[in-house]
């Protein structure tokens, strides 16, 4: 019998490049090239495109004619701006009509937001894994579908600081992400409002 294993689809090859750029030491230019990803991944160039037409949107990478694509750099001068956009774009989903928080959700925070977080892993794969799941279930509690994409994108940007800062020995990010899972975990049970409330207040702290 004859398994036939389903190829990436554009969606899954933007999760694994999305993860290579975010974990990517910033010391020298990145580049992905199409056709080194599609052999890669077994497919065809056209996912491949797709996938990264999603990471130039979200502002990960910039597509150069004759070249190919290459990471955006960060820009220490950019830092304060990116995380005040986070923090403004959490109260702003804080001012619409509030909602309880769907159990599954709440079932998901608490599975990553547990109650001893001294125990949060700190090898960059792991941070990454929980900023991902984190950033994604306070998307899902977005109703407008614009406001939750640009949260979802702007959410890139702060897991690369926060990982950027890992890389370089500092773990003041480290201590934000823990007070954000904390912050989100005691207030869901209030609804929307709080908990965009909190993490707002956590995110803009931060930039303080």
């Amino acid at each position: 019998m004859t398994i036939h294993r389903a190829k990436p689809r554009a969606d899954d090859i933007a999760d694994a490049i999305r993860k290579r750029i975010c974990l990517h030491p910033q010391d020298g230019p990145y580049l992905l090239l199409e056709g080194e990803l599609a052999d890669e991944f077994g497919i065809s160039r056209t996912p491949v495109r797709q996938a990264l037409q999603r990471l130039a949107y979200e502002g990960l990478i910039e597509v150069r004619t004759g070249v190919g694509s290459v990471a955006n750099p960060m820009d220490p001068a950019q830092r304060g701006m990116h995380l005040a956009v986070h923090g403004e774009l959490l109260r702003l989903v804080a001012r619409l009509p509030d909602a309880p928080v769907p159990q599954e959700v709440a079932r998901r925070l608490g599975m990553i937001s547990t109650s001893d977080m001294s125990h949060l892993p700190t090898d960059p794969d792991s941070v990454y894994a929980v900023f991902t799941e984190l950033n994604a279930l306070l998307s899902q509690l977005i109703p407008d579908p614009v406001i939750a994409d640009a949260h979802l994108v702007s959410g890139w940007r702060i897991v690369r600081w926060l990982l950027s800062d890992m890389q370089n020995g500092r773990a003041t990010s480290l201590d934000a992400l823990i007070g954000l899972c904390r912050a989100i975990l005691h207030a869901a049970h209030n609804g929307r409002v709080a908990t965009f409330r909190a993490a707002a207040d956590i995110v803009l702290a931060a930039n303080a």
